[in-house]
């Protein structure tokens, strides 16, 4: 029994005693006194005994929002975005500052045509990035192509661009080789993941929709989520039976 549960239980006791007791006790005032124990304990004892069917009744009906706001604080969860378009407004902000760049996308269009400049900034300023991306000639990647409604060899060809893009950025600003890493996996493409120093973002990969028509999540580092998804991200970065590196 949890010790909420057994204080309640001593109370709810202590008060039935005191109802108890001025049901049993008889006493008459004296003269001198209107003093009535009676009254006192029956007074007390009913006061107690409420208190403690509202607190009972309170902590049922409160208790799941209590236990969601657990869940959260233990997550450090920050924010659901119904669009990635909408976390882009975060994530745009985040790189302005950004020192590691940790991505695992389907590559990452978007973020190069939009904010390809602002991390060249960065790059040059020593901000390390590791792409990790889907095996290009998988069936998984046509398979998804089919599932985006996207054109015949469009995620192929996105994932190419990066590649790149990194080997030219790694050439224009003379970066060394640990700055911009790409490893390619061969499973089926695991969720969106973007981790930008001390916040992470991740989302699923839906069928009949774009990447970034899809929901996603911010974690905080510290949390519950921030480790589930890192440990993630480097289980595969790491395993040489998953993950291979791309040279750039």
């Amino acid at each position: 029994m949890k010790m909420h549960k057994i204080v309640q239980l001593i109370i709810f006791l202590i008060s039935l005693l005191l109802i108890a007791g001025a049901m049993l006790f008889h006493h008459e005032p004296s003269a001198d006194s209107d003093l009535n124990i009676n009254t006192i304990l029956l007074s007390i004892g009913c006061s107690i005994l409420a208190v403690v069917i509202i607190n009972f009744f309170e902590y049922h009906i409160t208790r799941p929002e209590v236990d969601t706001l657990k869940y959260i604080s233990d997550w450090k969860l920050v924010s659901i975005f119904k669009t990635r378009q909408e976390m882009n407004d975060v994530t745009n902000k985040l790189l302005n500052k950004a020192e590691a760049l940790d991505i695992a996308a389907l590559g990452c269009k978007g973020l190069l045509n939009y904010q390809g400049d602002v991390i060249k900034q960065r790059l040059t300023k020593g901000m390390k990035i590791r792409f990790l991306i889907p095996t290009r000639n998988s069936p998984f990647i046509q398979q998804r192509e089919i599932d985006e409604d996207a054109a015949k060899d469009e995620i192929k060809n996105n994932i190419n661009n990066l590649v790149n893009w990194s080997q030219q950025t790694i050439k224009e600003l003379n970066l060394n080789e640990e700055q911009i890493q790409i490893k390619e996996y061969s499973s089926l493409p695991i969720q969106s993941i973007m981790i930008i120093d001390k916040n992470l973002f991740t989302g699923p990969f839906m069928i009949k929709k774009l990447s970034q028509l899809t929901m996603a999540y911010q974690y905080k580092k510290g949390g519950e989520g921030y480790s589930y998804y890192k440990s993630y991200f480097n289980e595969i970065w790491n395993n040489d039976e998953i993950s291979s590196k791309v040279e750039v």
